[in-house]
């Protein structure tokens, strides 16, 4: 989902919630509604009702908090009409929207050209536009050597190597699976056009952040991204080190000529 979707989807959550807030507030109005004659110099308020099959018209010039609440009534009709009319803009746009985000693009794409439709790194598919996660930035206290901001000694020795192979990447880019957002660590466009998941799992020795992890693994899962198709999970060792030649095993053999063939 792109951010042209993701701002029509949130305004579409704000108006329905709105359309929701105004009819609970009718319910609480009187019956009837008001109308105004101008006598003069004065403006004269009544209360019109249906009673018996009959218009009635009631004097309400006395009656300030009945004015206030019957104008209050006018205004809620008023704007539940135009949230009524956005709602349904709306829904339409989304409905007809199609994504010309890259990502949406590529898939029109065949496998075999999408890595040419870029340039090589520093420019490319790696440095267009992306949703990126706003999760606790202050948690991204390693730098790699072209100015990119990580979260572990892991993620920039990951991000090292697939520099010094040429690999385009994303990090930290938003992926939602349905109504489940999920943020991969690393992801990387294959050198064969496809898009893989990189997970790289750090804390191995804390029960929580394994519990999280294996949650994670399976979602991806359920949605085809596995380890033998377009999902690769490195892992730190008990004292927290990474091994660089899985690294380098994973670039070269997943990354830069493809997945081997399981058949």
């Amino acid at each position: 989902m792109d951010r042209f979707m993701n701002e029509m989807s949130k305004m579409l959550a704000e108006l329905k919630e709105k359309q929701k807030n105004a009819n609970n507030q009718l319910m609480k109005l009187p019956h009837g509604s008001i109308s105004t004659v101008k006598r003069g110099n004065a403006i004269c308020f009544f209360h019109m009702q249906c009673v018996e099959g009959r218009r009635v018209r009631k004097s309400i010039n006395k009656n300030p908090e009945m004015i206030k609440a019957l104008a209050r009534k006018k205004y809620l009709h008023r704007e539940l009409n135009l949230i009524s009319d956005n709602i349904a803009v709306i829904e339409k746009a989304i409905h007809q929207y199609k994504s010309c985000s890259t990502d949406d693009v590529l898939e029109k794409i065949p496998e075999a050209i999408r890595n040419y439709c870029f340039d090589t790194d520093p420019a490319g598919w790696g440095k267009e536009p992306y949703e990126k996660s706003d999760h606790m930035p202050e948690k991204k206290l390693h730098t790699t050597s072209r100015g990119l901001k990580v979260r572990s000694k892991s993620e920039v020795l990951i991000a090292e190597k697939l520099y010094e192979h040429h690999v385009q990447f994303r990090y930290e880019q938003v992926l939602r699976l349905g109504e489940i957002r999920l943020v991969p660590d690393f992801t990387v466009l294959a050198d064969d056009g496809r898009i893989i998941y990189w997970e790289h799992c750090g804390m191995t020795g804390s029960e929580e952040y394994m519990k999280r992890h294996k949650w994670k693994t399976a979602l991806y899962e359920k949605a085809d991204i596995v380890p033998w198709k377009n999902l690769i999970i490195t892992y730190d060792d008990e004292y927290g080190n990474i091994s660089m030649n899985i690294v380098e095993s994973e670039i070269k053999c997943k990354i830069k000529v493809g997945f081997y063939d399981a058949g």
